[in-house]
């Protein structure tokens, strides 16, 4: 019986783990939309706020949001002593992918209250400096 569903059970164990895949990373993650972020910014919303743009350096300087910290998310683990662990921490990187990844990397290492920009840089519709 096994044999005669296997057609229909493969392709559906593949669509259900890449719906996981796709929704599981973000469960228990806060998120903000780039439009919310820009309302962070434009409020003043800096002296209890770090913001943290984990984009590599070249991508950071061909533009960036002014007030970022550029901590690339490949030089994360052995900087990330450069993040106040008294602030609320907002990464964004260029589609929200690597700021996933960073806010795990400091999830493991005991920051408490980070947040993600969902869609990064692409969905900013801000100015950009560089």
């Amino acid at each position: 019986m096994i044999k005669k569903y296997r057609s229909y059970v493969i392709p559906l164990a593949f669509i259900i783990a890449f719906i996981g895949y796709k929704v599981f990373p973000t469960i228990g993650v806060e998120q903000i939309s780039t439009d919310q972020l820009a309302d962070m910014l434009a409020n003043g919303q800096s002296t209890d706020v770090f913001y943290v743009d984990v984009r590599e350096s070249y991508e950071f300087q061909e533009a960036h949001i002014e007030g970022m910290t550029n901590l690339p998310l490949s030089q994360l683990e052995n900087n990330y002593h450069h993040i106040p662990t008294d602030k609320t921490v907002v990464i964004i990187c260029r589609s929200g992918n690597r700021s996933l990844q960073a806010l795990n990397i400091l999830k493991d290492v005991g920051y408490q209250d980070l947040i993600n920009v969902k869609g990064g840089m692409l969905a900013w519709e801000g100015e950009v400096t560089n």
